[in-house]
Formats: structure tokens, sequence, C-alpha cells
């Protein structure tokens, strides 16, 4: 099944619950094939719960059924929090976390180089820029396939030294917060 067929779907009825979906991805685990969902309170102003999946989950089982009836017969369905390590997918995810530390991965070598850990510094609609070990370093999003937040290598990495810039085109905005000498992450 294409995830891309339903995921609008999906992301307007977790809208509708207060949710969105951070990201969508199947996994094979054993014989089983797995969707998950990776979701967040839209206010952002708080950690998703044990409970907060449970209620999701009794919630879009039933709207599921309905609208794609024959999903469950192929896949189970989990319903995660992001986690600590959450995934950045969008251009949005980038600007909510700029001057946090991130891992990427892409699919093309992006000046010879595929894997990438560093500040978020600047984001676009089209890309995101990095600072790794001093060197800014410009990644076009059609190009990667996996980023996460990496907190737990945040006191082991050099502090950037540039100037994060994170354009905001929702509301019109350029916000600018130097990064040279922070310690700790930044919101």
């Amino acid at each position: 099944m294409d995830l891309k067929t339903i995921q609008p779907a999906l992301e307007t009825q977790l809208s509708l619950l207060g949710f969105e979906l951070v990201l969508l991805e199947s996994a094979r685990e054993g014989k089983d094939e797995i969707l998950r969902l990776y979701v967040d309170h839209l206010a952002h102003d708080k950690p998703i719960t044990l409970d907060d999946c449970a209620t999701l989950n009794e919630g879009l089982m039933v709207w599921m059924d309905v609208e794609f009836p024959h999903l469950r017969e192929t896949f189970g369905v989990e319903i995660s929090s992001p986690g600590i390590e959450r995934p950045l997918v969008t251009h949005q995810h980038f600007v909510r976390y700029f001057g946090h530390l991130c891992k990427v991965q892409t699919r093309q070598p992006v000046n010879g180089q595929k894997r990438f850990k560093g500040w978020i510094n600047a984001s676009t609609d089209t890309s995101v820029t990095i600072e790794e070990d001093g060197v800014l370093k410009h990644i076009p999003f059609d190009l990667i396939q996996k980023a996460r937040l990496a907190p737990f290598d945040e006191d082991s990495t050099p502090k950037p030294k540039h100037t994060a810039k994170v354009v905001d085109e929702s509301v019109g905005a350029e916000k600018s917060v130097s990064t040279g000498g922070i310690d700790g992450p930044r919101k």
C-alpha cells in the first residue's frame, strides 16, 4: 500500500482530534506488517502520553475501518510519541527545533557526504542548513532520507559558531539567534 494515499486523510482526522501526524511509516516485524503513526499535540505544549496514544488508538480504529476497510487486514496499527530523538520531516519541524543538534541521512551524496550531524542553523521551504564542525552545510529537503534530533550527542558535540537564521514563510518572519557559546538546547 502506498502510504501517500492515506496520509492526507490521516492528517485531517488527527488534526480534528487535536494532534499532528509527525511521521507515517510501515515496517515488517517478523511476519507482521506494522503501520506506525508518530503523533504530537497540535499546540506542542505538552508531551504525548500513553493515555493520548490509547485514546487516539480507540478513536482512529473506528474511523479507519470505515475509511480504509481493508487496511487493518494487512497492517497492525501502532500510535506512538515521536520521542526525544524525534523525526524531522517538514520545514516546520526544522523551524521549530532550530538551534538543536540533528542527524541527517540523504538518499544521495551532497558534496560527497550522505550522513550529517550538526546544529540546525537555517531552514527554508526547500532546504535546511546545519552547522557541522563549524562548517555550514546546505541540504535540499528532496534529498533527505531520514532526519532526527540528536539530544544525547549535544554535550559531546562542539557548539555552533554561526548565527542561526530560520525563515518562517507562514508568517513572513525571519528569526536570528546567536548560537555561539550557548550551552544546551533552545526552543
